[in-house]
């Protein structure tokens, strides 16, 4: 049944909101790369889409994009903080991004409040992070800090030059000037969002030696997967459902495969009814063929009842057309004589 022209025009109308999700999906998927850090730019643009379909003049779009925006509120409407804080710590997002983006999907009185939690969240964590390399960093000094005697001598002899007003000067010009690593981090430009060549964990070993505690956050949150898709890809025992095999078998094996594998797992029943198509009927003529009550008898009970366990009257090309729950379970399909 071909599709009416009505339903062609709302496909057109539908096709940039499945296309958003479909990006979505595929690049939440990912193994090969991070993930957490394009988690909340899909999100939010998900959610842009769907605002605009609900606003459209069109009705029906109008009112599924409401049904889906609802749908999509009940799942995501809370933040996700540690995926906001892994698009921070991508240098083609940033905060910048993040403020556009709460512009976007709340509304004027929400906007500076749930920007200023994210500003106060990401300046603990920084802390936090802080302390653990510092903590880090002097243990590894105290274990170094061997030093020569003629040092030692030039160092005494520096200290009596040098007065101690010096040295206030230097604490209260540190004070006026000091930026921590992750306000430089947040101050420095953009880097191009269609810079092609961008690998952002090459960015961070690059400058891991200028920002070595922002460093350390993006090693943390830049880990945590955006979906669980590769971690039950891991530890599932079945593989690849889609290898690179299976995606080169024709429809007409796939469909003899499943068939089969119906066969097998479907319950016992004394008599079974399958629809078939013969592959030589130009007219498309369906008929009904029902089977003998002997097929849902097992084959080792066929060849002690001295009977043929393949039936030859069985068309030698046919497309089985069955539900699971009309299949009979057999140990051994071999039986049956079907050619894909």
């Amino acid at each position: 049944m071909r599709p009416f022209h009505s339903e062609w025009d709302m496909f057109d109308k539908i096709k940039p909101i499945l296309g958003t999700m479909a990006g979505a999906t595929t690049a939440f998927s990912g193994s090969k790369y991070p993930t957490a850090n394009v988690f909340y730019p899909y999100i939010v643009k998900v959610k842009i889409a769907l605002r605009g379909a609900q606003q459209s003049a069109d009705a029906y779009l109008s009112t599924m994009a409401a049904v889906m925006l609802l749908k999509f509120d009940k799942y995501w409407e809370e933040r996700n903080n540690v995926m906001v804080i892994a698009t921070i710590l991508d240098p083609r997002f940033k905060k910048r991004y993040i403020k556009w983006c709460f512009g976007e999907i709340y509304d004027g009185s929400r906007c500076q409040p749930e920007f200023a939690e994210i500003h106060r969240e990401l300046e603990n964590l920084y802390n936090q992070f802080e302390k653990l390399y510092r903590q880090k960093m002097g243990d590894n000094n105290t274990q170094c800090a061997h030093q020569s005697s003629s040092s030692k001598g030039t160092s005494s002899s520096l200290s009596s030059v040098i007065p101690d007003e010096f040295n206030a000067y230097l604490q209260s010009s540190a004070t006026e000037s000091f930026k921590s690593e992750l306000l430089i981090y947040l101050d420095e430009p953009n880097v191009p969002v269609d810079a092609k060549q961008f690998d952002l964990l090459s960015f961070w070993k690059l400058n891991a030696h200028r920002f070595p505690v922002v460093s350390s956050m993006a090693k943390r949150f830049l880990a945590v997967p955006a979906s669980s898709v590769s971690s039950e890809s891991t530890f599932s025992t079945g593989g690849r459902i889609l290898d690179d095999y299976r995606s080169s078998l024709k429809p007409d094996t796939v469909q003899a495969l499943m068939c089969a594998s119906s066969w097998i797992q479907a319950p016992q029943i004394d008599k079974i009814s399958i629809t078939i198509e013969l592959e030589d009927d130009d007219d498309g003529d369906v008929e009904s063929v029902e089977f003998p009550n002997d097929l849902a008898r097992e084959p080792n009970e066929l060849a002690r009842a001295g009977k043929q366990t393949e039936p030859s009257w069985v068309p030698g090309s046919v497309l089985l057309r069955a539900e699971p729950s009309q299949l009979v379970r057999q140990a051994e399909p071999s039986w049956l004589a079907v050619q894909p």
